[in-house]
């Protein structure tokens, strides 16, 4: 690995400072006061409840109980857009953006774009967060 593919990871790690040391669940998140998880820089992120009610009202209790937040939103700089892993985070993106899933089938991963990632960031504002991937660096110049 050369100097340059050490700083732009670097970079990176620092860009992915906020995204939190462990996730709650959708029903954990819903019976706290003040829902939020800690970053890894130590900071804390609040969700608003109206969104967490939201996406509740998309998903049944066991899935509640399942869903992980926030949803990442991964960024790779070597694609465009971004992806969505997760059956239940597919659910909840693909029913936000307008995009059409086969409900017995759902796939474990979407790849949205721009005007979707927009949309997206819109709806569910504190309950989504980027998440920056460093993969292979040799696709940038």
């Amino acid at each position: 690995m050369d100097r340059t593919e050490r700083l732009i990871k670097k970079q990176i790690v620092i860009l992915n400072r906020h995204v939190p040391r462990k996730r709650k669940t959708l029903k954990e998140l819903l019976g706290e006061e003040k829902p939020h998880v800690i970053g890894a820089d130590g900071s804390r992120h609040r969700f608003k409840t109206a969104e967490l009610k939201f996406i509740a009202s998309l998903l049944s209790e066991d899935e509640q109980e399942r869903l992980r937040l926030p949803i990442y939103i991964e960024i790779d700089a070597t694609i465009s857009g971004a992806r969505i892993k997760g059956k239940l985070e597919v659910k909840i993106v693909s029913e936000i953006i307008g995009r059409e899933i086969d409900e017995y089938d759902i796939p474990d991963e979407i790849h949205i774009y721009n005007p979707e990632i927009k949309i997206l960031r819109r709806e569910l504002p504190t309950t989504t967060q980027y998440i920056f991937l460093v993969n292979n660096l040799g696709g940038i110049k």
